[in-house]
């Protein structure tokens, strides 16, 4: 039986074109600069009809943050699953998505994500959750022979985000492009974890990305 309150096609239609509208807004021009007039203007509807499916900005940039954790988990889910033989298979994807992000994305996104406490304290529930898987996926790597069993991850891990704290903290990609800068911290830390085996797989298959 048909509810006269259920979501119709084309709302739900539309909550995805917001959404995607919406974030590319926000990752090429930073979150402050974008105005819910400029993203209804863009998408041709009334501010009153984006109001009616977003109450705010916060809340529309929190869904479409949820949205892509999600299609990140799926895709390196699938990835894994159809297409990865190894751990530097899936390592190498990994660190393809973070340079294709950081391409994509303003640093003032990342600036001004901060200031929005709800949505950072969600991602660091996110991120807390893939260090422990992270840490199993190390493990699995030392397994297979391409990490080094003497190496601290826990340790390594801390470093590395200390590491993008002090870039976005002391404003480096003003002198850096960010793809650059993920290039050198993150790359130097790959290459650090792995032993002689895993520094020929790792090279062979970064040759397809940088």
């Amino acid at each position: 039986m048909h509810r006269p309150n259920a979501p119709t096609e084309y709302r739900e239609q539309l909550k995805e074109r917001i959404l995607k509208t919406a974030m590319q807004e926000f990752l090429t021009n930073g979150i402050k600069q974008v105005k819910m007039d400029d993203i209804a203007r863009k998408l041709g509807i009334s501010k009153r009809t984006l109001y009616e499916i977003y109450g705010n900005k916060e809340e529309l940039l929190f869904e479409g943050i949820k949205d892509g954790e999600m299609n990140y988990e799926r895709h390196l889910n699938e990835f894994q699953s159809k297409h990865a033989q190894s751990v530097m298979d899936i390592l190498a994807e990994y660190y393809r998505l973070q340079v294709k992000m950081f391409q994509s994305t303003s640093p003032l996104f990342f600036f001004e994500l901060r200031k929005y406490t709800r949505i950072t304290s969600y991602l660091n529930t996110i991120h807390k959750e893939r260090k422990e898987k992270g840490k199993l996926f190390f493990q699995c790597g030392v397994e297979e022979g391409v990490f080094r069993d003497d190496v601290d991850y826990d340790l390594i891990v801390q470093i590395s985000e200390a590491s993008m704290q002090y870039v976005m903290e002391h404003q480096l990609y003003r002198f850096y492009s960010m793809d650059h800068i993920l290039y050198n911290i993150i790359f130097l830390f790959m290459r650090g974890f792995c032993t002689e085996k895993g520094l020929v797989m790792l090279d062979e298959k970064m040759k397809s990305i940088k």
